[in-house]
């Protein structure tokens, strides 16, 4: 029983945090630039500390439901498995997870560099924050 507790909040740590954070950061921006999605691009200002992070949360709640999704029914199909077994299947799946946590981050980065420049002022001044 101790296994399969363990084995639950090692495979729901990611998606759990992506989706708490996701919902999170897309309605409650940190106000201090100590803790977040910190980067040299999203604290180059306020406008991209909001914007990173208003993004990057609506990733995370995006692929936090599906990745959820997925890690649920992996519990189904080893469930009862043995230990070995178990064990190869968190670990790849652990690593799999990995993938909608980044894959995000890279995609923010990517739009911070669109949208504002190396000084963190909008290109063009639009609406993103209403959003």
């Amino acid at each position: 029983m101790k296994l399969l507790v363990l084995w639950l909040l090692t495979v729901l740590l990611i998606p759990g945090v992506m989706l708490i954070a996701g919902y999170y950061y897309r309605s409650h921006v940190p106000k201090s630039m100590k803790s977040g999605y910190r980067t040299r691009r999203s604290m180059k200002s306020k406008e991209t500390w909001a914007f990173a992070h208003k993004l990057l949360g609506k990733y995370w709640r995006l692929l936090g439901w599906p990745t959820l999704i997925v890690s649920l029914a992996a519990i189904a199909v080893f469930f009862g498995k043995d230990e070995d077994t178990v064990g190869a299947a968190l670990g790849v799946l652990s690593a799999l997870q990995c993938v909608p946590l980044i894959v995000p981050m890279i995609l923010v980065e990517r739009a911070l560099k669109t949208h504002f420049d190396e000084n963190g002022l909008p290109y063009d001044p639009v609406d993103w924050l209403e959003e």
